[in-house]
């Protein structure tokens, strides 16, 4: 009785730890949270809850210069967590000031009290946004 309970426990954790779909970033973003996954230098696993905007089928996440950052920064294949999945993810960040005005500009419309609250904190609102796409896991 161990083994199949063990059995199942495993696979029900296969099927969660990491999807080889596509991100579906749109579904993501309908989501209020979202969870980052990245690897701090001691090699621990660190998970962020984060508000997340889609645009042109990417993800897009901001921050300060929290951890995680830092860390998809150094090693910048991490993962993200919503729904039931779990999908790998490269994060790079996003320097392109046209680009980077047009997620800021889903951001505001998303999350208005987040966009002026970090506005106050200066250029570019004090934040680092980066840009996630799917990779393979």
């Amino acid at each position: 009785m161990r083994f199949a309970t063990l059995l199942a426990a495993l696979l029900s954790f296969t099927a969660v730890a990491a999807s080889a779909d596509p991100v579906n970033w749109s579904a993501a973003a309908e989501h209020d949270v979202i969870e980052v996954l990245s690897t701090d230098p001691d090699g621990a696993l660190r998970e962020s809850k984060v508000i997340i905007a889609a645009l042109d089928g990417r993800g897009y996440v901001r921050t300060n210069d929290s951890r995680w950052f830092q860390n998809l920064v150094r090693g910048p294949n991490g993962a993200v967590r919503f729904g039931d999945a779990e999908y790998p993810v490269h994060a790079a960040v996003v320097l392109d000031p046209a680009l980077r005005a047009r997620v800021d500009a889903v951001f505001g419309e998303r999350y208005p009290f987040f966009s002026w609250f970090s506005r106050l904190f200066g250029r570019n609102g004090g934040v680092n946004c980066l840009e996630l796409t799917a990779r393979e896991p």
